[in-house]
């Protein structure tokens, strides 16, 4: 059944949403009420809107209706940071890195990103209006597909905005957010193009969907092969992290207890269970998902238990593969320096650092999160490694102390990827000396732990540390592509930094 969904899914990509820019036609050919009026066919529209972010995060090379963007907006989370360089030929990574863009940067991988994210908010908004309006069956089930696809417009708007938003992470809330979108394109219309939103009635947009989201999501019991689709502990971990991205660079006390009080809830869900052996990084978290003799791949993999939100490769694998494939081949960057890492640290020390692809670029390292060339990836979009340091990262700056939870939180994400006989010695409440340092140790962790996830970047600007170089705080995000401005006649208005 799942695997049939799917494949309604695929054929209904280019059925059920309108168009990305603001002069393309919709597409829409099927009536919405035979779309959304019994629950396999809604279903089945709600998973091509699930399809839609993961082909706005992290791409599909073999994207049937050419939407793929080789993942920018998961790469944009290490490009421009320590943690990636770029080769001397990537000429729009080597722009990231200075902040100075081209045109052809804006017609390519800035508009891309643009119009993948507005792509997907906009079959969420189909899903939500088509359900509404002509849904006629189990009014719950209803509900929940509903929330579902709310959550995603919710991720959705919140990469946008770590993307584009004016400052957006940098306590800006009186910059320029995004144009909000919550009903389905109906065509170019000159005289009626909405505005940029600021950056805090944005995160206000985004607070709201998800937590509207969570009074209908489900939280029962979820098989690890199956979380691909929202439950109110994935929505929780998410507004979780868009409150301690919104509290973070001005110590905003309500932001920052709300992202404790909701990672903590995840924590206590029984449901998901962090893994505290070395294995786990590839057994489910991280598996080297290569082709057999017969070019068949993994369908699916077995995950880790401490998974909340993934996309799996194998779910669609004859139609729709999924992932990166970009980290693998080095063609446009490569790890320069795994320094950050500790001595014998599996994450930095081959297991998940290594040297890629074998056929160019032999000498240089890469990520082996993404291990096939083929695009045929899991992508992980939420695990509980991120909730633990987003629960001892947030309890740390409410209180200013050395507090014995953050730290044991600290300690489960830091000595995982060691073999007992290599494990360094624990820390305690006297490691460090105050909150600052302990701060300092968390955020490590999360660079060590999350890299080529899609975070550091964002972590590196809401905390008001410098980019791989010196950028000014206005240039630290992207610029709106030019071709909105322009066809918009002006109402679509620049970033302040360009």
């Amino acid at each position: 059944m799942q695997k049939k969904l799917y494949q309604i899914a695929v054929w209904g990509l280019g059925i059920f949403s309108g168009g990305c820019n603001l002069d393309l036609a919709p597409e829409n050919v099927m009536v919405n009420e035979n779309v959304y009026k019994n629950e396999t066919t809604a279903e089945a529209a709600l998973f091509g809107a699930y399809v839609r972010l993961n082909s706005f995060f992290a791409g599909a090379p073999n994207d049937q209706n050419n939407y793929a963007n080789s993942g920018y907006v998961c790469l944009m989370g290490d490009v421009g940071t320590g943690n990636l360089k770029a080769q001397s030929t990537a000429n729009s990574f080597l722009d990231v890195e200075t902040a100075e863009y081209t045109q052809d940067d804006h017609e390519g991988f800035i508009r891309s990103m643009w119009t993948g994210g507005y792509n997907a908010i906009d079959y969420a908004n189909n899903v939500i209006a088509g359900v509404t309006k002509y849904g006629k069956y189990n009014p719950d089930k209803m509900a929940q597909h509903i929330a579902e696809a709310k959550f995603l417009r919710g991720y959705e708007n919140l990469l946008l905005l770590q993307l584009f938003g004016d400052q957006a992470l940098m306590g800006n809330m009186d910059g320029l957010g995004l144009v909000i979108r919550t009903t389905p394109y109906d065509g170019y219309n000159p005289d009626n193009i909405e505005s940029r939103t600021t950056v805090g009635e944005t995160y206000e947009w985004i607070i709201r969907d998800l937590t509207e989201a969570i009074q209908d999501l489900p939280d029962g019991i979820v098989a690890v092969t199956e979380r691909y689709r929202a439950t109110k502990s994935v929505a929780r971990a998410l507004l979780s992290r868009v409150y301690l991205y919104r509290g973070t660079y001005n110590n905003v006390t309500a932001d920052l207890q709300m992202a404790a009080n909701l990672a903590d809830m995840v924590l206590k869900n029984p449901n998901y269970v962090f893994d505290d052996s070395p294995e786990a990084y590839l057994n489910g978290l991280f598996p080297l998902n290569v082709a057999d003799a017969a070019g068949a791949y993994p369908n699916p993999v077995l995950n880790n238990s401490e998974v909340l939100f993934y996309q799996p490769s194998g779910n669609s694998v004859e139609n729709y593969p999924h992932g990166l494939t970009a980290y693998f081949n080095k063609r446009s960057f490569h790890i320069d320096d795994t320094s950050f890492y500790e001595e014998n640290d599996l994450r930095g020390a081959g297991s998940l650092i290594g040297a890629g692809a074998s056929s160019e670029y032999l000498t240089l390292k890469t990520s082996l999160k993404y291990s096939s060339s083929g695009g045929y990836n899991d992508v992980m979009y939420l695990r509980l490694s991120e909730v633990k340091l987003t629960y001892a990262e947030a309890i740390t700056r409410i209180s200013n102390n050395v507090d014995a939870e953050a730290v044991q939180h600290l300690n489960d994400i830091r000595l995982r990827p060691f073999t007992a006989e290599n494990k360094p010695e624990a820390y305690t409440v006297a490691s460090f000396g105050n909150a600052e340092e302990l701060l300092e140790a968390i955020l490590l962790e999360r660079r060590r732990e999350l890299a080529y996830e899609g975070h550091y970047r964002w972590d590196l600007i809401r905390t008001g540390k410098k980019l791989r170089n010196e950028l000014p705080d206005n240039k630290k995000n992207f610029p709106v592509p030019q071709y909105e401005i322009t066809i918009s006649g002006g109402a679509i208005r620049q970033n302040t930094g360009f």
